[in-house]
């Protein structure tokens, strides 16, 4: 199966078995979008989370990192708990949402490490995105997809993540491998820590995190 529909909305698997959205709407990401994270609930996890990311990407980056791009940053709550032990962190957002003592800028700039938390997905040139950084290490969290095993009944009616316009790409494993590696980039870390704080609605793993090094 290459192409489906759910709920009316049309999705294509690609070669590298990333189920991408086709018929996908421009989605307004802006103030109000970033403020669905800043909830109580959310709070009260929130440095949790972000300590689990920081460790996760100081360990695959393998080296003191001096500067770091935080695609897509939301409420800036990662670059704000990384800005403790990183000297220079950047942010990149198309809401421009300004966090304190941190640098936010309208383009992407040269540093160590780039990392994507709930931010890939969103994208919908990301083998175009991924050609044009130019860094040491990714690092990427999504939502994990279990279409390949549990099915598209499961897709339809129990993945909370399937989002239309907002998610456009939808990953597992090893589809995220093989599209890294088409663009040039090979894992050297996974793990599914996050679910410690994002806790699964189904009973499977909720969340995929990886690393990824440039191919020389």
């Amino acid at each position: 199966m290459n192409k489906f529909t759910s709920h009316e909305r049309e999705y294509e698997i690609d070669k590298y078995g990333v189920i991408n959205q086709t018929d996908y709407k421009p989605y307004k990401y802006d103030e109000n979008y970033v403020s669905t994270y800043d909830t109580d609930d959310y709070r009260r996890k929130s440095d949790l989370l972000q300590a689990l990311r920081l460790g996760f990407t100081l360990s695959a980056h393998g080296s003191r990192i001096e500067t770091l791009l935080d695609y897509g940053y939301g409420n800036g709550a990662f670059m704000k708990f990384a800005k403790q032990i990183i000297p220079t962190i950047i942010g990149y957002d198309l809401t421009g949402v300004k966090v304190d003592d941190c640098h936010v800028l309208p383009h992407l700039v040269n540093v160590q490490v780039v990392t994507f938390w709930d931010a890939l997905e969103h994208v919908p040139d990301i083998s175009g995105l991924i050609q044009k950084l130019n860094c040491e290490t990714i690092v990427i969290s999504l939502p994990l997809c279990h279409f390949f095993t549990h099915g598209k009944d499961w897709f339809d009616n129990n993945y909370k993540h399937r989002k239309p316009d907002e998610h456009v790409h939808h990953f597992n494993e090893y589809s995220l491998r093989n599209f890294m590696s088409s663009v040039g980039w090979y894992d050297v870390a996974v793990s599914g820590h996050e679910d410690i704080v994002r806790t699964s609605a189904h009973g499977l793993q909720n969340i995929l995190t990886m690393a990824f090094k440039k191919n020389k």
